[in-house]
């Protein structure tokens, strides 16, 4: 009897053995013998399941939604940092302020260097023939902030903007005016509203775009500056050749104090006109 009783035990233990090493592995994704697994923040990940593995994200957050914006500055996720801010940066003796508008960085507020690039002074204007020049400006004793209005020689010079900058071409312009809803509505969106630097009555100006365009006017060819609290240009890079007398134009970026209009137009190179840096892509 007892030699049965081992026996039994010993044919129950084989047919255990052979019951489990025929059993198919499912992994978690409930594929046979596939390869999915728990990561660290225990979803089913690998294998079939077309997941991947949980990683840090830029805040140091398992899982976390942060990244690195367009600025270099780790934002969303446990940030508390808007998507579209920006840190500020030093250049020439200036803070300047950036912020992302749609898929572009742009500055907060216009260039006021008096160096290019390389250290060397840009001379002031003093005529028609100081065509690589500045004009600086003051807006009223009240108000003791400084303008600077530059020829149309420096927006070409590929020497005024910081590394990672760079005055903008007519595309870059055309891009940010259809990212405020096209030249009929973006005006207002770039103007700073109020009328600390534009005159009344301002015009549908809510900048919030963040942009900032205050109302400086230019530079004529006298050197004398018009039309303050009125206009604003800014110079692209991009140049035309009228076809009928075979005059140069630069294509500038005109607001107004009494429209919701962001115009992109020729502009003569006998003014001087604001620059506004735009972010390297």
């Amino acid at each position: 009897m007892k030699m049965k009783i081992i026996k039994f035990i010993s044919i129950y233990t084989l047919i255990l053995l052979f019951s489990c090493q025929n059993e198919e592995y499912q992994d978690c994704h409930g594929t046979v013998s596939g390869g999915a697994y728990f990561d660290e923040c225990g979803d089913c990940v690998g294998g079939r399941t077309g997941l991947f593995e949980c990683t840090t994200d830029c805040n140091g957050e398992l899982g976390g939604l942060a990244y690195i914006n367009p600025c270099d500055v780790c934002v969303y996720g446990e940030t508390e940092i808007p998507t579209d801010s920006c840190s500020s940066f030093e250049y020439n003796g200036t803070t300047y302020g950036a912020i992302i508008i749609g898929e572009q960085v742009w500055m907060t507020s216009n260039l006021k260097t008096e160096l290019y690039n390389n250290g060397d002074t840009i001379p002031e204007y003093n005529g028609d023939n100081s065509i690589g020049s500045l004009s600086k400006h003051t807006t009223s004793e009240e108000n003791s902030e400084l303008n600077i209005f530059y020829s149309w020689k420096i927006a070409l010079s590929n020497k005024i903007a910081p590394k990672g900058w760079r005055v903008p071409n007519k595309s870059d312009f055309q891009k940010l005016i259809s990212t405020l809803g096209g030249s009929n509505l973006a005006g207002g969106k770039l103007k700073e509203s109020g009328y600390t630097s534009w005159n009344f009555p301002n015009n549908f100006a809510t900048n919030e775009s963040g942009f900032s365009a205050l109302g400086e006017g230019y530079r004529n060819e006298l050197g004398i500056v018009q039309d303050i609290g009125k206009k604003c240009f800014f110079w692209s890079s991009d140049t035309i050749q009228s076809s009928d007398t075979a005059l140069l134009y630069l294509f500038a970026l005109y607001l107004s104090f009494d429209s919701n209009f962001a115009e992109l137009n020729p502009e003569s190179i006998t003014n001087g006109h604001l620059i506004r840096l735009v972010k390297d892509n």
